[in-house]
């Protein structure tokens, strides 16, 4: 417990203050009267001894002369009793004593006389006897002066009791007073500490004209000016709060030591924590930062203090659950209105999601969705990359057999499922190179200084394991196979598109000369040799696709009865780089195999429209080939429609012609197609009928209009009979199915005379129509891709 020497309460003060002046003053006024009293009796007790001295001298002075003793014991003992004295003596001058009063002990050495009056015991008086001028000798007497003291005491008391009474009764009136006076400070205090605590709408309820009135009133005005401000600034922040509070971002306010202010309730939805948690937290936010991204946030925390501003600064936060987020801050110094630092402000922003997002869209970029491997894009720079560091680098191009089989009869999901488990398989036989899905049922894989007996070596082990490795689905079991194209970097295999073009060539190879095997790329073999003769590369049909560098043919084709519309088939040719043109044998092989093939059926689509929207007969039907790689474009429809309302094509002008060997490949992809053509109003056409090994099962399934009889059976109908035979049969299949037919390779009046006989309902060939350039206006445009956009005419 504190005790406290002054009172804490104004009025307290106050009294205590007037009674200390008032005990002063009383004291005062008392101790005075003690000294005048004192004085005025040690004055009368002088001129008593005084005057007993000038009795006692004459009254001592005669029986001392006459040697009387006994009459002046008499005397001495007579005055004793008379007086208030306690003893009388006379002596000699020599100070012998020669008489004394009963109240003296005989043989008692006199005391010293005293100096003067003494109030506090005997005063001790000596004075001479003289008698006719002559000195007899000395009295000495002590008398009583204590009576001084008893009137100071009684003073005193009497004093002290009146002066305690007057402070009494001047305390209790001056707190009276004081209370009369202060009890407005008094209100005065009670409401600014009823404001103080919080209740903003206290008054001071005194009233009076006088300086605590006006006190008062200028008081009422200051607290309902701070209750307005204080609503305001809680309606200002009960608004920032919801902003606060509703953000996305986590929000917080450093000072300019670094240390936390305010951190939003957003912290605990990014971080886990609570803000009071983050508040209580040393170093705050530097904890929960990734240990790694902890020094890059520390320079930020410098920077922001020193002045600097940030944005989007990217850094990994780990949660109080453990869990590992990735957050973006952006951050701005604040000053006040003097230009003083207040800290800075730091928003953070949860972009886990973006981040996700983006290493989702840059595995996608490189990788195959369907079994995780590398895709032919990441293949390629990996080639690159291994060409340039690498002395010799071996490419094994992987070709899985009988996978359309599984896909046609038992459907994408178990194609699917199979591409699956055969990427399994060869990343567990080839862990360490680098493997990757080229598309569809191809694989790749790259080897780093392997001499080529290796590289055939392990080829020909996962040819046997791929060979022994069955593939059940729904109760239906599938011997698979694998037909591997292996090519060894060297002088002239330098690059990614000579040394990929090789790996492909001994795959086709080994799919010609009966799958199932392995095939080495050797330049000097007379087989390689004519396929690199025969078929362009890869670079060069993607450059010529960049530059637009393809012109459109089209050749009749001759009704060979009365009253049928006219026909003609839309060819491409390719324009070199002197200028010659370069027949479709040449690149549409490359553009199949490289995945060019729909990229190119866009560019010639789309320019066939535009020429033929120029061409003043509406008549005629043009026919235009679609490779079996584009079926399985899902936007081709659209395309194609757009095709149509941008370029103004009416779609009876249009027959698309599909391989027959492509349709049966992609069964599926072909009835999407063909439906969806013939909702638009497009006529088909079954093309190279007869070179399937199914033509009869599946025809009936597709909606065509037109069957292309195979030039292979048409070219020498004039000559063999077996020929003949089957494009007589065709014919009569065509004609019981309500099918037109069309003989390719009518290459002379002799074949066309036996295909009109035989009753053919077109014929197309040099002996009809030698190809032209298609007529139209219309600039050429370079194809842009899978989404190539449709030109203006």
């Amino acid at each position: 417990m504190t005790i406290r020497p002054w009172p804490a309460s104004l009025r307290g003060r106050l009294v205590l203050l007037f009674v200390l002046v008032d005990i002063l003053i009383l004291a005062l006024i008392v101790g005075n009267s003690l000294r005048i009293l004192e004085n005025h009796l040690a004055e009368q007790a002088t001129q008593r001894l005084a005057a007993i001295r000038e009795a006692y001298s004459a009254a001592v002075a005669g029986p001392l002369a006459a040697r009387d003793y006994a009459t002046l014991r008499d005397i001495l003992d007579a005055w004793q009793s008379a007086e208030d004295i306690s003893y009388l003596t006379v002596s000699d001058n020599s100070g012998r004593l020669l008489v004394a009063s009963s109240g003296w002990r005989q043989g008692t050495r006199l005391p010293e006389p005293s100096p003067g009056v003494d109030p506090l015991g005997d005063t001790h008086v000596r004075f001479p006897v003289e008698f006719l001028g002559q000195r007899l000798g000395w009295v000495q007497y002590g008398i009583s002066t204590r009576y001084i003291e008893q009137a100071r005491h009684e003073l005193f008391l009497q004093g002290g009791l009146l002066a305690l009474l007057a402070i009494v009764v001047s305390t209790v009136l001056l707190w009276l007073a004081g209370y009369w006076l202060t009890r407005h400070l008094v209100a005065l205090t009670e409401a600014s500490a009823r404001i103080a605590s919080g209740e903003h709408g206290a008054r001071f309820e005194g009233k009076g004209e006088d300086e605590v009135g006006v006190l008062g009133h200028n008081f009422n005005a200051m607290a309902a000016a701070v209750e307005s401000r204080f609503e305001d600034l809680q309606r200002e922040r009960e608004r920032f709060q919801a902003i606060a509070d509703y953000t996305y971002a986590w929000e917080s306010w450093f000072d300019p030591q670094g240390k936390l202010v305010w951190v939003s309730p957003a912290v605990q939805r990014v971080t886990g924590y609570s803000p009071p948690e983050c508040e209580r937290m040393r170093g705050f936010p530097l904890p929960l930062v990734h240990g790694d991204d902890r020094p890059l946030l520390a320079r930020q925390h410098a920077g922001a203090l020193a002045g600097q501003t940030g944005k989007d600064l990217e850094f990994r936060v780990v949660r109080k659950d453990g869990q590992t987020v990735w957050v973006a801050m952006s951050w701005q110094p604040i000053f006040d209105a003097e230009g003083r630092s207040l800290g800075y402000r730091a928003s953070v922003r949860d972009v886990t999601i973006q981040h996700q997002a983006v290493e989702e869209l840059a595995f996608r970029a490189t990788h195959d969705p369907l079994t995780g491997l590398y895709n032919r894009r990441a293949f390629e720079d990996y080639l690159k990359k291994a060409l340039l560091e690498s002395k010799v680098v071996s490419v094994l191009y992987i070709d899985l057999d009988q996978f359309k089989v599984v896909n046609d009869s038992c459907g994408h999901a178990a194609g699917d499922r199979l591409l699956q488990r055969l990427a399994q398989v060869l990343q567990s036989r080839f862990a360490d190179g680098f493997l990757a899905r080229l598309g569809g049922d191809e694989f790749g894989f790259v080897m780093r200084d392997c001499d080529l007996r290796e590289a055939v070596r392990r080829a020909q082990l996962l040819v046997d394991e791929i060979r022994g490795l069955p593939f059940v689905w729904d109760g239906r079991s599938f011997r698979l196979g694998a037909s591997v194209g292996v090519a060894r970097s060297s002088e002239n295999l330098a690059t990614v598109a000579t040394l990929l073009v090789a790996a492909d060539t001994a795959c086709y190879a080994a799919k010609e000369r009966g799958r199932n095997r392995v095939e080495t790329y050797s330049s000097n073999d007379s087989y390689y040799r004519e396929r690199s003769a025969e078929i362009l590369s890869f670079s060069e049909v993607s450059e010529a696709l960049g530059a637009g560098s393809f012109v459109l043919y089209w050749q009749r084709m001759a009704s060979l009865r009365p009253g049928l519309p006219e026909h003609a088939e839309i060819l491409v040719r390719m324009v070199a780089a002197d200028g010659s043109h370069v027949p479709p044998g040449k690149f549409i092989p490359a553009a199949e195999r490289y995945g060019l093939a729909p990229m190119l059926d866009r560019w010639i689509i789309d320019q066939a429209f535009r020429q033929i929207a120029a061409i003043p007969d509406r008549q005629r039907v043009y026919a235009i080939n679609i490779s079996g790689g584009t079926l399985g474009d899902s936007g081709l429809t659209d395309f194609i429609d757009r095709c149509f309302a941008t370029h103004g094509v009416q779609p009876a002008q249009i027959c698309f012609e599909i391989t027959e060997s492509c349709a049966i490949a992609n069964v599926g992809a072909a009835l999407d197609f063909i439906q969806a053509m013939r909702r638009l109003g497009v006529s088909l056409a079954l093309d190279d009928f007869g070179s399937g090994l199914s033509s009869f099962a599946y025809l009936r399934r597709f909606d065509v209009q037109l069957m292309k009889i195979d030039g292979l059976f048409v070219r020498n109908a004039d000559q063999d009979g077996r020929d003949r035979a089957v494009v007589e049969a065709a014919v009569r299949l065509a004609s019981a199915l309500g099918l037109q037919t069309v003989a390719e390779y009518v290459c002379s009046e002799s074949v066309l005379k036996v295909v009109q006989e035989l009753g053919v309902d077109y014929a197309q060939g040099y002996a009809v129509h030698v190809p032209e350039p298609l007529p139209g206006k219309g600039a050429m445009a370079a194809p842009q891709g899978e989404g190539l956009l449709v030109s203006q005419p």
